[in-house]
């Protein structure tokens, strides 16, 4: 893990000793924020996948997940805009925000011609906000290939500066694995945003092995300069049996983690994470991880990780049924030096101030492929600064289900902190 942000008003300690706080409340972040920053992956140009087969039941379970930002790749088949197109027009009207990858012909996929950017925002109605030049082209397979890939993004790039109807729309670099990234040239002149996938393979979100989020967002620096960064893929798969170098968690694990996931990287600084994948575009059993990664199975069925999320969005984006209006807002103070503590804070529109708190600990036995025993709680003390009128716990299980327990309204509340999710809801 590389150094901590700014941005990341967060707790994580090395040291066993009584906690100490800090000198004053920190900033809340806005939950709104937080919400925008999570995303997707959706493949409505596949026919034969479930996003095309059933589509209406895709549309309805991004309803039910509550995700606004879809990062899709393009699949031009010359019949367009029928088919990919009109699902996501049809999405973008309920407003729904597009990621689109332009394949650079480097990769399976049939390359989109650059000049076509602004024929194809125009089919996208209102719901293209980015778009990406290239999916992992393997740059470093041959001399020539870097060159390729970098020309290719510069036509992008220039396409969407001179589509006046459409220069709102960001442009993402290609998404360079990690093999790939030293043998890339700069493109920090073609590029607004720097594009990551950051599969943290089997390892806890906060990890500082290979899987680390700061070691992703630090590889690719040489590339994209200071660009601000949108991971466009990430997550964990499912499939048990694989004897792929991507190795796997249970789903019990996955549930737990995605959650963390989504709050690491937005405190990270990352503008947005997509999460890999909606629903699982294959079946091919428990060897084969891309059959594995889908919140919802290939049958349609909706996994414990897919209620995490959910749970996620709905608390961060809602707003409570008694919500009255505020009185002054109450600020917190958070310890830091309770060991592997991750604690921050978000202001919700309704007023109400939301403590996300968890332990940053590796839940997975690799070698066993299972869940390590729990480790004991950590009793965190949060010094708010004035009293509450509420307080509420939201604790996340491992199978998605999320409980929720009132507390005496007291102003220095304890909570303890495990490896899974817990957010304390203040009034």
């Amino acid at each position: 893990m590389s150094g901590l942000t700014r941005r990341a008003t967060l707790a994580l300690g090395a040291g066993a000793f009584a906690s100490r706080i800090e000198a004053a409340p920190a900033p809340a972040h806005r939950c709104e924020d937080l919400i925008d920053a999570i995303g997707i992956n959706v493949h409505l140009g596949h026919g034969g996948s479930p996003y095309v087969a059933r589509f209406s039941d895709c549309a309805a379970a991004l309803d039910d997940l509550g995700v606004r930002h879809l990062r899709d790749d393009i699949v031009l088949v010359g019949t367009e805009p029928a088919g990919q197109f009109e699902r996501i027009a049809g999405l973008a009207r309920r407003g729904y925000r597009f990621s689109l990858v332009f394949y650079d012909g480097l990769t399976p996929g049939p390359r989109v011609p650059p000049e076509r950017f602004a024929e194809i925002a125009d089919w996208a109605e209102d719901g293209l906000v980015v778009v990406e030049g290239g999916n992992e082209p393997p740059v470093a397979a041959r001399p020539g290939l870097a060159r390729l890939s970098a020309e290719h993004q510069a036509a992008l790039f220039r396409a969407v500066r001179d589509a006046p109807r459409h220069r709102t729309v960001r442009v993402a670099g290609p998404s360079y694995i990690q093999a790939n990234i030293a043998a890339a040239e700069n493109l920090s002149a073609s590029v607004d945003l720097a594009n990551v996938h950051a599969y943290p393979g089997l390892e806890h979100p906060e990890t500082r092995g290979a899987g680390s989020l700061g070691g992703f967002l630090a590889a690719v620096r040489p590339v994209f300069g200071t660009a601000p960064v949108i991971v466009t893929e990430t997550g964990y798969h499912t499939a048990l049996a694989t004897r792929s170098a991507h190795l796997p968690v249970s789903e019990a694990l996955r549930a737990r983690y995605l959650p963390r996931l989504l709050l690491w990287s937005y405190l990270q600084g990352v503008r947005r994470t997509y999460l890999y994948e909606l629903i699982s575009a294959f079946d091919g059993g428990d060897a084969d991880p891309e059959s594995r990664f889908g919140l919802i199975a290939h049958d349609g069925t909706p996994s414990a990780s897919f209620a995490a999320v959910r749970s996620l969005i709905r608390l961060f984006g809602g707003r409570a049924e008694d919500a009255t209006a505020s009185r002054d807002r109450i600020g917190v103070v958070l310890p830091v030096d309770v060991p592997d503590l991750v604690a921050t804070s978000f202001q919700r529109a309704d007023g109400a101030l939301l403590v996300p708190v968890w332990l940053g600990l590796d839940g997975w036995d690799r070698n066993a492929r299972a869940p390590r025993p729990d480790s004991a709680p950590r009793p965190v003390a949060l010094h708010l600064s004035s009293p509450p009128r509420r307080l509420r716990l939201h604790r996340f299980g491992d199978d998605g289900v999320v409980s929720v327990t009132g507390l005496a309204p007291m102003q220095v509340p304890t909570v303890a902190a495990t490896d899974r999710l817990a957010v304390l809801e203040i009034w």
